[in-house]
């Protein structure tokens, strides 16, 4: 597993080098410099989406669950979030993290934490499945992409729909009663047989959530939707100010083919490579040129950075 990881990570550094390198270093370095200070309002306007998917994740608590304030809830998602972008665990690896710190900093009911990131992480993917959805669509009809490129979104939109069903699927069988199952069949149970009443009841707390809450999960599902589409001020914010304005909708789309390769290849470790090749295809077929689109994907790179940071420094600061 260690060599699979190590692996992928460096194709994916390589891919990057190359990307770079067929871009022209030079025209990317001088279009990222030209940002100065704003390249502060960048990395400050995505608390717009951080917003929206503080709520959504706020939403997804029972109505009677005593949380912090929406900034201290900000703060504990973050450093899930940092987990997720820095490994390669499909962006889940971080969600028990958020409910540990919510409990450990702010004594939140673990119960409720875990059930929550789970609810959230559903009206999530639901969300993604309508944002890519229409971005598709769009897309397809208004951008010259190869029929290779073409096919490969389309592809990856199916396998987003895909997980989200298995996810349904999972959940209505009760997802941590199966994962008490597939562990005494990899005979892996010991840790978990005592915890096996909490498995329980946090497949409950779900379920009935589903049930008693529908009011909550659709408000979930609501701000969730509004932080993708918010996803397309960052790029129509940058874009504006490496003196390339585009229309809205243009940045929509580009925000969405952004989104849409992140998810084919969650596997890699944040998105190496992935994101500037991305930026080089989605950008040339606007005919805004390649080398604008992995400076665009490079601006982003910078502004995750600096929010990973401020995850894993909560994180590293929560009380063990």
């Amino acid at each position: 597993m260690k060599l699979l990881k190590t692996s992928i990570f460096l194709i994916a550094l390589a891919f990057f080098i190359w990307i770079i390198t067929k871009s022209n270093p030079f025209l990317i370095w001088q279009q990222i410099v030209s940002l100065r200070w704003r390249i502060l309002v960048v990395i400050s306007a995505y608390l717009i989406i951080y917003f929206f998917d503080t709520l959504g994740w706020r939403w997804a608590f029972k109505k009677s669950t005593k949380l912090p304030g929406l900034f201290r809830l900000f703060l504990a998602r973050q450093a899930g979030e940092a987990l997720n972008y820095t490994t390669p665990t499909a962006y889940l690896g971080g969600e028990p993290i958020k409910a540990l710190v919510l409990k450990k900093r702010y004594g939140v009911n673990l119960i409720d934490g875990l059930s929550s990131v789970v609810i959230a992480k559903t009206a999530l993917f639901l969300s993604k499945v309508i944002f890519l959805l229409v971005g598709v669509i769009l897309s397809l009809r208004l951008l010259k992409l190869d029929s290779v490129v073409a096919a490969s979104i389309l592809w990856t939109f199916i396998g987003i729909v895909g997980l989200f069903l298995f996810f349904i699927f999972l959940q209505r069988k009760g997802i941590f009663k199966l994962g008490l199952k597939l562990a005494r069949g990899l005979k892996l149970s010991e840790a978990f047989e005592d915890k096996k009443s909490r498995l329980e009841e946090l497949d409950e707390t779900i379920a009935n959530f589903y049930i008693k809450d529908k009011a909550r999960f659709f408000g979930s599902f609501i701000f969730h939707l509004l932080g993708w589409f918010a996803g397309a001020i960052e790029v129509y914010i940058i874009l504006y100010f490496l003196g390339i304005p585009v229309d809205w909708p243009s940045a929509f789309m580009i925000e969405v083919f952004f989104k849409t390769a992140n998810s084919a290849f969650f596997f890699v470790p944040a998105a190496l490579g992935v994101q500037e090749g991305a930026g080089y295809v989605v950008l040339s077929a606007l005919g805004l040129g390649g080398a604008v689109g992995v400076a665009l994907s490079i601006v982003k790179r910078i502004r995750e950075i600096f929010w990973a940071g401020i995850g894993l420094l909560i994180f590293a600061k929560s009380p063990k």
